[in-house]
This record gives C-alpha cells, sequence and structure tokens, in this order.
C-alpha cells in the first residue's frame, strides 16, 4: 500500500489543459454553507436527472475521506475536495501540496479530479454537439408563420392537437387560460392534453382549497377541466404523455390531493397517468416565453434554407 501510495506522488498531476471544463463556484474563497449547499444540492434528485460529476464525486470523496467530521481539519478537507472536483487547476494544485504530508488523502484528491476530467469530458463533447444543433434557435423563433391571426388564439384555432398537447406542456399560466380554456374545450384535444393542463393548474390545491390569491382567478377553469375529464368528454387518447419523473411525481401529488375528496369533480378516472398513448406528439408550431413559433425539429427539417 505505501509503495503504491509513494508512486502515486511521484506522477504528474492532471492536465492543466482540461480547465475549460471548470467553472468556479466561489472565487473569493468557499465558505461552509457553500459546502454544505453543493453537497446537498442533488439529494432530491430523480433517476433521470443527471448528476454533474463534480457533484457526484464531491459527495463521494467527502464521505470517503472527511466523513461525518464537522471540526476545522474536517472542513480544511472538504475544501480540498471542493477545488479538486471543481476549481480550475491552480486551486487544484496548491490544495494538493497543502496535502502532501498526508498522501492517503492527497491520492484520493488526485484520482477524483481524474475522474471527474473522464466524465466530463463526453459531457463536453455532448454540450458542444447540442448547442451546434440548436445554433439556429433565434432563426426559429423569428421565422415569420405560414399562418396569420391578430392574437395568439386566433394562431391556436389554425393549429392541430399535436400544436395544442405542444402548447399545453410549456404554458405559462401567468399569461391566463383563455388559450388553455379553448382548447380543451374542444372534443378533438387529446386526453392528454387536457391531463396536463389540469395537472399543471394546480388542480389539487383547487379541489382542497389552498390555492392562494394569484391562482384563484383559474379555479372556475381547472375545475370545468376536471369534470370534463371526469365524465370522459375527451375521446381521443392517441399521445403518449412522456412525462420526466419529477413532473410526474408532481401531477401525481396534485391527483391524489383532488381524488383524496372524494367529491366532484375531483372522482377522476384511476390511472390516467398510466395511460401510454399509441404516439408521441409531432408538433409544428410550439411556443416560448408567450411567443408561438415553429417548434425547432419541424423548421430544421422543413422551413430552414
Amino acid at each position: 500500500m505505501l509503495a503504491k501510495l509513494l508512486s502515486r506522488l511521484a506522477q504528474p498531476l492532471p492536465s492543466r489543459g482540461h480547465d475549460g471544463l471548470f467553472t468556479t463556484f466561489a472565487p473569493n474563497g468557499v465558505s461552509a454553507a457553500t459546502l454544505r449547499a453543493l453537497y446537498h444540492q442533488y439529494d432530491d434528485a430523480f433517476a433521470d436527472e443527471p448528476i454533474p460529476p463534480q457533484h457526484t464525486h464531491f459527495r463521494a470523496l467527502v464521505k470517503q475521506i472527511v466523513g461525518e467530521r464537522t471540526d476545522g481539519l474536517g472542513l480544511q478537507r472538504m475544501r480540498a475536495a471542493y477545488a479538486a472536483c471543481f476549481e480550475r487547476s491552480e486551486a487544484f494544485e496548491d490544495a494538493v501540496d497543502a496535502w502532501r504530508k498526508e498522501p492517503e488523502f492527497r491520492t484520493a484528491l488526485i484520482e477524483a479530479r481524474e475522474q471527474v476530467i473522464a466524465e466530463l469530458l463526453p459531457t463536453a463533447t455532448a454540450d458542444a454537439v447540442r448547442r451546434k444543433h440548436f445554433s439556429r434557435w433565434r432563426e426559429c423563433v423569428n421565422a415569420a408563420l405560414d399562418i396569420e391571426g391578430e392574437t395568439r388564439l386566433d394562431l391556436i384555432k389554425q393549429m392541430n392537437p399535436d400544436d395544442w398537447h405542444e402548447i399545453a406542456l410549456n404554458w405559462n399560466w401567468d399569461d391566463g387560460v383563455s388559450e388553455l380554456d379553448w382548447i380543451t374545450a374542444r372534443r378533438d384535444c387529446d386526453r392528454a392534453t387536457a391531463l396536463v393542463a389540469l395537472c399543471a393548474g394546480k388542480c389539487g390545491k383547487h379541489a382542497t382549497h389552498t390555492i392562494g390569491v394569484h391562482e384563484e382567478k383559474y379555479s372556475g377553469f381547472v375545475r370545468t377541466l376536471a369534470s370534463r375529464l371526469e365524465n370522459g368528454f375527451y375521446p381521443i387518447a392517441d399521445l403518449t404523455l412522456e412525462l420526466s419523473m419529477r413532473k410526474r411525481w408532481t401531477f401525481e401529488q396534485e391527483l391524489d390531493a383532488a381524488m383524496a375528496t372524494g367529491q366532484s369533480p375531483w372522482r377522476l378516472p384511476d390511472g390516467l397517468l398510466d395511460w401510454e398513448g399509441v404516439r408521441t406528439h409531432q408538433p409544428k408550431y410550439a411556443i416560448t416565453d408567450g411567443r408561438l413559433h415553429y417548434h425547432y425539429e419541424y423548421w430544421l427539417s422543413h422551413v430552414a434554407s
């Protein structure tokens, strides 16, 4: 073991050429509060929410080397672990040098740094590909549509159920509900679209009368929507929900709270969130910050020069 540690001490540190992968969180020194926040930042992450390598290895390093110590030495070790996982090479090298008399901890810092770099490299490549793919986003948003209307609702009326689903998924409720009301009042609105609007509208809070003043103005719409779902108003249920685990969990809480009242219009069918549908929606149009525009993938394939 000692021979391995001594051999590790003689090896060069990870290259400075990877500094572009790191962005410091605390340029003026990291506080105990910041260290604690970084350690716990992803405590509630769901399985489909990727945790950045810096946080993963920082947490592992703290558990392995620092443990539960909260004394001054434990805090110093946490700062060294932070430098190894988050800071650029200068701070990392200073941290490694400061612990040269403790070869086991020094080795752990170096190995953590190497692992973070190894995992960040493909992530950085994927991010670069994604940025290139979306490099024409602004063109898409500013492109003139092939439909015309004086209002946003005029445009929505010319769209199809796939577009309505995309709009419901990304609706800003601060813009009111008149457009959602029109969409969900149609028999050709997909049930998944109505369900998304119901859950995003905080149906559980409306059912239990725990909504705030801001949400009170939407109460009539949410209750009407719940009544339609309760009474089988939507004959079409083709679209899959495609919810993230976090959004699904949120929607489950809303539905459970609403259905627990046992009162109409909250006597909703069981398994609404479990319906798999038969296809994903393929919108031509989308909405961002209240502005209607072409859906980016459609624009790239059919409109962009």
